[in-house]
């Protein structure tokens, strides 16, 4: 439920009407007993590459950002986007200004006053060139926010004024129906200008960092944990159950699940897919699956040899790839096979099918040897490709299920390239590779989140796609406000560029995790799987209510 964007209604009757209802907070149940030690264990999955909220561009990051920082607005544990550092707002007649009340209440882990200042810095932050945000895209949405990423004009020059200490005023680019959804991501946070440029590099380090969340950084040493601390200055500080809650980077998701079992964790970051099952079994409630607008695929490095102007290789790839093996007997924890770069479940969308999708695979396979034949390769001289992916038993075994299927129906000759988590996201980006392994959790509730992947001129287009015309596609509709006609030209767009086969789309992932039964607040709702600690309460173990 999140707030109307096409139906102009004051910021009070907003308050009034949307979020009477709307919890802001962890609700214990009066029958619970709260354990008397409120620490919060975690596993994190990878070691994280920043905490700077205007440069995290993962789901580890995120993670994090999700308690240390707090933007305008928030989604809560049912996805409901709900107010936060603004307590109500107004939009124009033309939808083009939303002007953001503040809490006056709101402080910084140091006790200093969140102000519209350190919101419009954080926004600035975002924005500048100098300081290169692989998210810097998003500020487009802002006036003015594409120039000042180009260097074009000064940051000043952004469409975010403080009007006073309280009130923000931002100005749009044009009409944006997700405007809201996209102010959820931490990446516009505010960020504290007087503490970073005492600190410079160093200020998003422990006894350095001052955040604005539920919590804040006490402890972060690589290879060993991240811990934070309930902020005693957060204006909501009082409904904060969880005292601590410590992040543990652990890729491997076999150790994870032995560090679960031994109590070391309350709640891991995932489970080893071929152990779903078996857990399942023994476990019971404590393995907690639920849907998640994720999106797991492959990309190609389309401005590379042997994809480069090869549509017909590119199509004979993704032919000879059986999503539905993948999902019954790779992955097995019901996630849905997809011919799509978007995932299963965003809202006013139909995903893309292939018009061989439920072809057999006979013919499939027959039709992929002719492309493969026409593209330049056969028995006498097999491709020869490289998958790069990031080290991790999940995605180590769906790098070996695709090479496979490749191997056995066309004869290409793989290897496979495992790095570390930071590497892997540098080496994507850069494009030194020929197949990546890709995935996008998407960053609000909204088709354009997975569009934006093959923009042309988007950080984040890891397949180095370039269509002209897909690019004026999604222009048209992301221009569009009627639903009806915005749900067309996105599918037509989508549609277009997925039988371009610039990516192979796999599935539609689903969220899994191991959380003990004494984790309260958890609902496994939030179709973006952000889990705020804030949220969250720690029931004494005894205690523990019946499922």
């Amino acid at each position: 439920m999140a707030v109307s964007r096409n139906k102009l209604i004051s910021s009070s009757v907003l308050a009034t009407l949307l979020f009477s209802s709307v919890s802001f907070a962890a609700e214990v149940p009066k029958n619970v007993t709260l354990a008397k030690k409120q620490v919060f264990n975690k596993g994190n999955g990878a070691e994280l590459p920043t905490l700077d909220t205007q440069k995290t561009e993962d789901k580890q990051g995120n993670n994090v950002a999700i308690d240390l920082f707090e933007g305008l607005v928030r989604d809560n544990n049912e996805g409901v986007v709900v107010p936060a550092g603004a307590e109500k707002w107004d939009i124009s007649a033309d939808g083009l200004t939303y002007t953001f009340h503040l809490r006056k209440n709101a402080k910084w882990s140091n006790g200093d006053p969140v102000t519209a200042h350190d919101y419009v810095f954080g926004m600035q932050r975002l924005a500048d060139p100098k300081v290169a945000s692989t998210y810097s895209f998003l500020i487009h949405a802002i006036k003015n926010g594409a120039e000042v990423n180009e260097g074009k004009v000064s940051v000043s020059s952004l469409g975010a004024k403080a009007l006073d200490d309280h009130t923000l005023q931002v100005q749009l680019s044009k009409k944006n129906p997700a405007i809201l959804d996209v102010l959820v991501m931490r990446n516009f946070s505010p960020v504290h200008k007087k503490e970073l440029e005492k600190y410079g590099d160093k200020y998003f380090q422990p006894g350095t960092l001052v955040s604005n969340g539920p919590y804040k950084l006490t402890y972060w040493r690589v290879g060993d944990k991240l811990t934070l601390v309930k902020n005693p200055y957060y204006w909501n500080a009082s409904k904060t159950v969880i005292e601590e809650v410590n992040y543990f980077p652990v890729q491997n998701v076999n150790s994870e699940e032995q560090m679960f079992l031994s109590g070391q964790l309350d709640m891991t970051n995932d489970i080893a897919t071929d152990q779903f099952e078996k857990l399942k079994k023994q476990l019971g409630s404590e393995v907690r699956s639920h849907a998640f607008l994720g999106s797991y695929f492959f990309s190609f490095n389309n401005q590379i040899a042997p994809f480069k102007d090869n549509k017909k290789l590119r199509q004979a790839l993704n032919l000879v790839v059986d999503r539905n093996v993948i999902t019954n007997k790779v992955t097995r924890r019901g996630e849905i096979p997809s011919n799509d770069i978007a995932a299963q479940g965003v809202k006013n969308y139909q995903l893309h099918e292939y018009n061989w999708s439920k072809q057999p695979m006979e013919e499939r396979i027959k039709e992929a040897k002719k492309l493969y034949a026409e593209a330049g390769y056969s028995e006498k001289n097999p491709l020869k490709l490289k998958i790069t992916y990031s080290t991790n038993e999940n995605f180590k075994k769906l790098a070996l299920a695709v090479a496979s299927m490749w191997k056995d129906h066309l004869g290409v000759q793989v290897e496979l390239e495992n790095q570390e988590w930071k590497v892997f996201l540098k080496t994507r980006q850069k494009g030194d590779f020929q197949v990546a392994f890709d995935r996008w959790n998407g960053d609000y509730n909204d088709v354009n989140t997975f569009a934006e992947l093959l923009k042309g001129d988007n950080i984040q287009n890891n397949s180095k796609y370039r269509s002209e015309n897909f690019d004026k596609l999604l222009k048209k509709a992301e221009a569009e406000l009627d639903a009806d006609k915005r749900k067309k030209y996105f599918e037509e767009a989508l549609s277009f560029a997925m039988n371009d086969y610039p990516i192979l789309p796999l599935y539609t992932a689903v969220a899994v995790h191991l959380v003990k039964k004494n984790i309260g607040g958890f609902t496994g709702k939030n179709p973006l799987d952000n889990i705020s600690t804030f949220d969250l309460y720690k029931i004494e173990p005894a205690k523990v209510l019946k499922n």
